[in-house]
């Protein structure tokens, strides 16, 4: 499935690469441009994968309709069609737990904790909830992984309802269809089934494949780790975040590897940490939870952005089409409300380009009276991943109104364009 996207997406091709360190470089450089790599440790590896436009072309979509169509996905996510397909099995090859030493598994900067899965899909399921899946960083150790869980996610609440039992039952799959992770990086009520709404991204039926060691389905990525997340913790860390600074070390779970599969001629996909395909990944689910909050308050709203300079997760455009006095901040309120780890929003008119810097930078320029137009709240709950947050875990949040006020002269405001015409 991974294999046939590639195929069909424009991609910088390089010959080889080292696992430590070369494939961050290779990546770095060509940051948000799908790279294929053909040889790591005789393995092929892809990396950038998942831009805006890749994510779009692998839904059959445009780049502008991303939002809308993922929200309208989410609120029809129970008519998502999963077919079990244990005919898949036989593209696979079983290797030794051990083996996963061997896999082009990067480290990807000096001080991280060890090798590291980014761009697994987390597995697990619960009597209550139903299935959960996630993606988490995952640090892998000579016969075992050890996975960041954070705090406030569903596997976290999953992991600590069942494993007074003894184990949880997980499944990681690496390398699958850009729908799936965008479904894993999805936040949605805890009984909300990704992988369904995967499938309704997808626009058909999701095959997946029963596992043989833990009582899960999964889909048929190009590697499936099956394992048990035990009660025993180990260090994970050092490892970069989003925001491109190290993440601090913590007492992580244990996964115990009870089986490692790959197809034949397997591509792992290698995601960059603080790279445009971590941020996309981040952010873009994020931009129809605040697009439906805003259209609560303001129904006109056009588009929403989180930016790619503020992480995909900390910065917001919102572009509206002003009808009242007073919609730009109420979009601002409505927008931190609903991304609370939002720090800084920006609201401008819809003729102005929310995905260009320059033109949201001129709607601020020139549509903007900082003692009027500028709403700073002291106090806030902040995001853990913004280096700069108060020990209280408070920061202060601000919000720019920069649409043209209904009290003046419009056409004052309206840049000019060369007729179409010839003369």
């Amino acid at each position: 499935m991974i294999g046939e996207l590639i195929n069909s997406i424009e991609k910088i091709e390089v010959p080889s690469a080292d696992r430590k360190f070369g494939i961050t470089r290779i990546l770095k450089k060509y940051d948000g441009i799908p790279v294929y790599i053909k040889d790591v440790n005789g393995y092929e590896v892809i990396g950038n994968l998942c831009n805006r436009e890749t994510i779009a072309k692998s839904l059959g979509i445009s780049v502008k309709d991303l939002t809308r169509h993922m929200l309208s996905c989410m609120e029809r996510e129970k008519e998502g069609k999963l077919v079990i397909n244990n005919k898949l099995k036989k593209e696979y090859i079983e290797d030794d737990p051990r083996e996963i030493n061997n896999y082009p598994i990067p480290i990807y900067y000096p001080k991280d904790g060890g090798p590291y899965i980014t761009s697994g899909v987390v597995i697990v399921k619960d009597k209550d909830y139903g299935v959960n899946a996630s993606i988490h960083r995952i640090l892998v150790k000579e016969d075992h992984l050890v996975i960041r869980m954070v705090e406030q996610r569903h596997l976290h609440c999953i992991y600590t309802k069942n494993i007074q039992d003894g184990e949880v039952d997980v499944a990681i799959v690496i390398g699958v269809h850009p729908a799936v992770l965008l479904a894993a990086a999805t936040s949605g009520d805890i009984t909300f089934n990704e992988l369904r709404y995967a499938s309704v991204l997808m626009g058909e039926p999701l095959e997946l494949i029963k596992c043989d060691t833990v009582d899960l389905e999964v889909p048929p990525g190009e590697f499936i780790i099956e394992g048990k997340i035990t009660k025993e913790m180990e260090e994970e860390g050092p490892f970069v975040d989003i925001t491109g600074t190290y993440d601090k070390v913590r007492k992580q779970p244990v996964i115990k590897i009870t089986s490692l599969k790959r197809k034949e001629n397997p591509i792992f996909h290698a995601l960059l940490p603080g790279g445009i395909e971590h941020k996309v990944l981040m952010g873009l689910p994020q931009e129809p939870r605040i697009f439906k909050g805003v259209r609560n308050v303001v129904p006109t709203v056009k588009d929403v952005v989180l930016t790619e300079g503020g992480c995909c997760w900390l910065h917001a455009v919102i572009s509206i089409e002003k009808r009242t006095e007073g919609d730009g901040k109420n979009t601002i309120l409505a927008a931190l409300a609903s991304h609370p780890s939002l720090k800084h929003v920006v609201v401008v008119d819809d003729d102005i380009d929310i995905h260009n810097p320059k033109d949201v930078e001129y709607a601020i320029a020139t549509r903007v009276q900082a003692d009027r137009d500028v709403v700073i709240i002291k106090g806030a709950k902040g995001s853990s991943l913004d280096p700069s947050i108060d020990e209280d875990k408070t920061t202060a949040k601000m919000g720019i109104d920069a649409t043209i006020s209904l009290r003046k002269n419009r056409d004052d405001f309206i840049r000019v364009e060369i007729s179409k015409d010839r003369f």
